[in-house]
């Protein structure tokens, strides 16, 4: 059952479904089944087995993306279910791949083939047709030949048509049933429907087929864990790229270390104890976070330069590879330095997107430190250390799915600053599903509003924002079927059914 007949059938379906799952709906329950559906598909196709590591982890954080899509329906599980289900099929189509990279370069150079391959199918697909009766075989001859001419013709006939009106009417009067049926169907399909089936089919022939063209990608898992051992070592060379390798890495550590002991001595121990205003601690935050960005990556191509190779194998290297831990460690107390900065931000001013996403990037950091020094420590080839960091930024993007940050967001900016501090408007920008939560405090927020506008209408414009977010939200997620369901957004429908929404002109009046 493996005919290109039958594969023609299964596509046919998956078009249908994602059709019915898709359009006009939002992701939810219907994105875990229908990839659900597209990986059976392929691996019933490719005869292939989940029996590497890397595919059933891959397996595994796919489907916990999915579950966590259906629980917090956030961009985040969002975008981590998808790359995680990318990877995976880059993975199973090709089984001797092991890093997270090549899993997506895999898939990408096989969606790219799939642009000209598709119709390379479809006419291997009417030739299979064809071959198999004579009749269509005939037919296929004759509407070869008449095709150019058909359309050239249609095109003159449309000129025509609207350059002579009396040739309109007659048209028009003659085929008054063909054009109705025509614009019937471009009522019920109309082009952005069209277009979206036709991302549906060029995705679903993307993930079932695997084009040989893309075979050369298993020469990447033959690469050397480790660095080998040269057969010859050039002593003079190595003395002088180790003499400049010493200095630059001790007298970077020599400014590294003024900065940290600036950072512990006025900011771990906070002795002015003067750092509070909004405008200090943001350039604290974000000059902090560009200097340790810079800093890391300066490290990391630094370090891989020169313990890329021979010098590794280097008689005196010891004074070297001390100098390149202590430049790891004190990158590792700048880390503790604008984390601690962050925390007194978010204390003070709540809680952000952009603020998580600097703890997140402290946390990515973190780990790309620990593996250079693994990387010197075990004499890591470039490649292991690639591969090594590729499974940590997909394990770190899986685990961010597992918490719904807009709520948390919500919750503890409402619960731990005061209506001075309180930034509604970014509240207001949150994902829809948070509004339960900002209905629940809208108390603290109409007190900030009153604090910010003298006039009663801009209060009240202000103030009816939520309401009409709320009116709005409430319309959208009716509109919606079965296959859009997730837990997050039903919960919200269920606790504004259960309430009756205040007038604000009543209720809020300020």
């Amino acid at each position: 059952m493996n005919s290109p007949k039958f594969r023609f059938l299964v596509i046919f379906l998956l078009v249908a479904v994602f059709n019915y799952f898709f359009w006009e709906e939002k992701p939810g329950i219907n994105l875990l089944l229908f990839n659900s559906l597209l990986i059976l598909s392929l691996v019933y196709f490719s005869n292939k087995r989940f029996d590497t590591l890397a595919l059933k982890i891959s397996l595994s954080l796919t489907i916990v993306t999915g579950i966590m899509l259906i629980v917090y329906n956030s961009f985040i599980s969002f975008f981590a279910h998808f790359v995680s289900f990318i990877i995976l099929v880059g993975l199973l189509h090709r089984t001797q791949l092991s890093t997270v990279s090549g899993a997506l370069w895999q898939y990408g150079l096989n969606a790219l083939m799939t642009t000209f391959e598709q119709f390379i199918l479809l006419g291997e697909s009417i030739s299979y047709f064809t071959d198999k009766n004579k009749y269509l075989k005939q037919t296929h001859r004759i509407a070869t030949i008449l095709i150019i001419p058909i359309v050239v013709f249609s095109i003159f006939v449309v000129i025509f048509k609207f350059a002579n009106p009396i040739f309109g009417e007659i048209l028009d009067s003659s085929f008054a049933s063909f054009f109705w049926a025509i614009e019937a169907f471009f009522q019920n399909f109309s082009f952005p429907h069209l277009f979206f089936l036709a991302i549906g089919t060029f995705f679903i022939i993307s993930v079932l087929y695997n084009w040989d063209r893309t075979n050369v990608l298993h020469r990447l898992s033959s690469k050397a864990d480790t660095i080998r051992t040269p057969e010859k070592i050039d002593v003079i060379k190595l003395e002088t790229e180790y003499k400049t390798a010493l200095i630059l890495i001790c007298s970077v550590n020599v400014l590294l270390l003024i900065i940290n002991a600036i950072d512990v001595r006025y900011l771990w121990f906070n002795i002015n104890n003067d750092l509070k205003s909004a405008h200090e601690l943001s350039k604290l935050v974000h000059e902090g976070t560009y200097l340790l960005i810079l800093s890391i990556l300066l490290s990391i191509a630094i370090l891989l330069y020169y313990f890329r190779k021979d010098l590794n194998f280097f008689d005196g290297k010891r004074w070297l590879v001390i100098s390149a831990y202590v430049w790891i460690i004190q990158n590792g107390i700048l880390v503790i330095s604008v984390l601690l900065r962050n925390y007194e931000y978010i204390t003070n001013y709540g809680l952000t997107h952009k603020r998580i996403g600097v703890a997140v990037f402290l946390l990515l950091t973190s780990i790309g430190l620990v593996m250079i020094w693994l990387k010197i420590k075990n004499l890591y080839s470039f490649f292991n250390l690639f591969r090594q960091a590729g499974w940590a930024g997909y394990f770190v993007l899986a685990s961010l799915a597992i918490f719904d940050w807009d709520s948390m967001i919500a919750r503890y900016n409402l619960s731990t600053q005061n209506a001075t501090n309180l930034d509604y408007r970014y509240l207001y920008e949150l994902s829809p599903r948070t509004l339960p939560i900002l209905y629940e405090n809208k108390e603290k927020i109409v007190e900030r509003i009153k604090q910010v506008y003298s006039d009663e209408n801009d209060r009240m414009g202000q103030i009816n924002i939520l309401n009409k977010r709320i009116g709005r939200y409430l319309a959208e997620q009716r509109s919606y079927t079965w296959v859009s369901w997730d837990l997050s957004n039903s919960k919200a429908v269920e606790y504004f059914n259960n309430k009756k929404l205040e007038e604000p002109t009543a209720t809020m009046q300020p």
